[in-house]
């Protein structure tokens, strides 16, 4: 009996054959994937003892985010009140912002003027450089007058060299004539003296009679001061205690090497005037001294030693 041929059964031997074929080619790569999971075996092996330690690092790192969280809700109150707090002065910048914002304006406008008036000043530099250049002629015409004037002022400056040396003649003369030289204004003759010491002590007789006392009569400083250290020392202190906002002068006599400073010290109240205190720390030589005096003002205006 003759069989007839099936399809089927032909389809189904291809398949199998294919089958068959891939088959084969996964037997090829069987080693390379026994390899492969050789590998990662290790590779786990090694990872496996450190996963204990990764688990506790994330437990720890769990107990820090927990702390955070804890304390980023404790704080968020103060933040939000700090917040709350800060919205009025906010409100106010705006509202300030606003109001410059409404200035602005006229601002422009003032700028706008300045450029007009700056435009104005550089069309007149003309007539102006011509105004400089009259002064600057003006002024060479000065400087040559100058010029032939020298000869002259170097005479006045060898006459003026001549009577800077019977200065200290007059100024002998005057500590002669007073008892007392350290107290300057004690006697009817100290609106004489403050004359010979114009360009030392400038102070009307009124205002020099009240500084009488300012250096004790029994005190180191009135035996080695001299009249003119007394007259700095007077002019010194009138003009500190007329400065309300100096607290501190010096006075120096290059001619006796006497020095000091006068202190303003703190404000006092006697017999209804206002007083204040006042401290000299006075330099003469190699030895120093120091002289506290309470200084009161009267109703005219002059300040007076207590």
């Amino acid at each position: 009996m003759v069989k007839q041929f099936s399809y089927s059964q032909a389809l189904l031997a291809l398949a199998i054959a294919f089958l068959a074929l891939s088959l084969f080619k996964l037997t090829l790569h069987v080693p390379a994937i026994i390899s492969v999971i050789e590998k990662t075996t290790q590779t786990v092996d090694l990872v496996s003892p450190k996963v204990d330690d990764i688990v506790s690092e994330v437990a720890l790192v769990r107990i820090e985010v927990g702390k955070v969280r804890e304390l980023v809700a404790q704080q968020t109150p103060a933040i939000l009140s700090q917040v709350e707090a800060s919205l009025p002065v906010v409100q106010q910048v705006v509202v300030e912002s606003e109001y410059y914002s409404r200035q602005l304006p006229t601002l422009l406008s003032q700028i706008a003027s300045i450029e007009q008036q700056v435009a104005k000043l550089q069309a007149s530099m003309p007539a102006i450089l011509k105004r400089v250049d009259a002064v600057v002629k003006t002024t060479n015409n000065t400087t040559e007058e100058v010029a032939r004037w020298r000869p002259h002022s170097t005479r006045y400056l060898e006459e003026i060299e001549l009577s800077r040396g019977y200065i200290p003649e007059y100024l002998s003369r005057i500590e002669n004539t007073i008892v007392d030289a350290k107290t300057v204004g004690s006697e009817a003759s100290s609106g004489l003296v403050s004359g010979f010491f114009k360009g030392v002590i400038n102070l009307p007789f009124e205002v020099v009679s009240g500084l009488t006392g300012i250096v004790d009569a029994d005190s180191r400083s009135a035996k080695y001061l001299t009249a003119q250290d007394v007259a700095l020392m007077q002019e010194k202190v009138v003009a500190l205690l007329n400065d309300s906002n100096q607290t501190k002068s010096v006075w120096q006599n290059v001619k006796s090497g006497n020095r000091g400073t006068i202190i303003k010290g703190k404000k006092a109240t006697r017999n209804k005037q206002q007083c204040i205190n006042i401290t000299f720390n006075n330099h003469f030589g190699d030895d120093k001294e120091t002289l506290k005096e309470l200084m009161c003002i009267n109703d005219k205006g002059l300040w007076k030693v207590i």
